[in-house]
């Protein structure tokens, strides 16, 4: 083969890797959400961390009070650039577990630029006492609209 042709084989095959690694990273994302949402009526343990220590431990009915409902119910992919708006270490740290088995986590991020917030960043920004609060789930780089179960949470046990 000509060294042309060699060029077009050795594209092609570039091409197809970064399509079948693209298709396969959308097939996690979307196998991740499933699984949430699949069973988010079985969450029965939650647990709310500052860094390391836990702030916040319950089960059963207890817990019932701060799981969220829709977990999922708004999600948004979260820019590197956007990333930038919040500051770089989470503020919260909390586990949704069925039976002490981690289903999900999410980190609460604080706002540190509020006026670079875009519109659909703005509604999903909750405030507690005098400062925004965002949910962001690292594993998938996705941001979760927050209902009022995690603000209660965060007023009630967050320091």
């Amino acid at each position: 083969m000509t060294k042309r042709r060699w060029r077009l084989v050795i594209f092609a095959g570039i091409l197809l890797v970064g399509a079948f690694i693209m298709q396969n990273r959308e097939k996690s994302e979307d196998e991740a959400i499933s699984l949430v949402l699949d069973h988010a009526t079985e969450i029965d343990d939650i647990e709310l961390f500052q860094g390391d220590q836990s702030l916040f431990h319950a089960t059963g009915d207890e817990a019932q009070d701060f799981i969220e409902k829709y977990p999922l119910s708004h999600v948004r992919k979260l820019s590197k650039k956007e990333r930038t708006i919040f500051e770089e270490k989470p503020v919260y740290h909390i586990v949704y577990k069925i039976k002490d088995k981690p289903l999900y986590e999410v980190e609460i991020l604080k706002v540190a630029i509020s006026s670079e917030l875009d519109e659909k960043l703005q509604q999903m920004v909750f405030r507690v006492d005098d400062a925004q609060y965002l949910v962001y789930w690292a594993k998938e780089k996705k941001v979760l609209e927050q209902s009022t179960n995690t603000q209660r949470l965060l007023e009630q046990y967050g320091q």
